[in-house]
C-alpha cells in the first residue's frame, strides 16, 4: 500500500468534481461534513474515491451510513478504488477483485485490507 493523501481539491478546471466509475454507475463526490465534532471528507479523483477523516473513531461510525446506501450504489461501491485516510495517513485501502486480509475480516472492516503501519501510525498521532 502506498501512503497517499487525499487531494486538497479534486474538482476539475470547471469546478465539477472529477467522475469515478462504480460499475454501471459514474459518479462525482466533494462532501465535508462534521461527524460528533470531526471533520469528515469524501472526494472523488483520479479514478478512486478518497475518505479522510480526522480520527480512527470517526471511520468506525461510516458503517452505519454505507448500509444506508440504496442498494444499487452500495453493491457498486466495491468496483471503485477506495482511499481511507487519517489526516495523511493511508490506513485502509478497498480495490476491486483485491481480497480483504484476515485481520480486516477478523475486525469486520472487509472488503477494506488495512495498513496495520497507517493504522500505528494515527494511534501513535493521536488520532485514534
Amino acid at each position: 500500500m502506498t501512503d497517499r493523501s487525499p487531494r486538497d481539491s479534486s474538482r476539475t478546471a470547471d469546478g465539477d468534481p472529477e467522475r469515478v466509475a462504480l460499475g454501471d454507475l459514474c459518479v462525482a463526490v466533494d462532501v465535508e461534513a462534521t461527524v460528533d465534532g470531526e471533520r469528515l471528507t469524501v472526494r472523488s479523483s483520479d479514478g478512486r474515491i478518497d475518505v479522510s477523516a480526522d480520527s480512527l473513531r470517526t471511520l468506525r461510525r461510516l458503517g452505519s451510513l454505507w448500509e444506508s446506501l440504496p442498494n444499487r450504489i452500495g453493491r457498486s461501491l466495491d468496483r471503485a478504488p477506495i482511499g481511507v485516510h487519517v489526516g495523511d495517513v493511508e490506513v485502509a485501502r478497498i480495490d476491486p477483485g483485491v481480497p480483504a486480509g484476515p485481520l480486516a475480516r477478523a475486525l469486520g472492516v472487509a472488503p477494506a485490507r488495512l495498513d496495520v503501519g497507517g493504522v500505528a501510525r494515527a494511534v501513535l498521532r493521536g488520532r485514534w
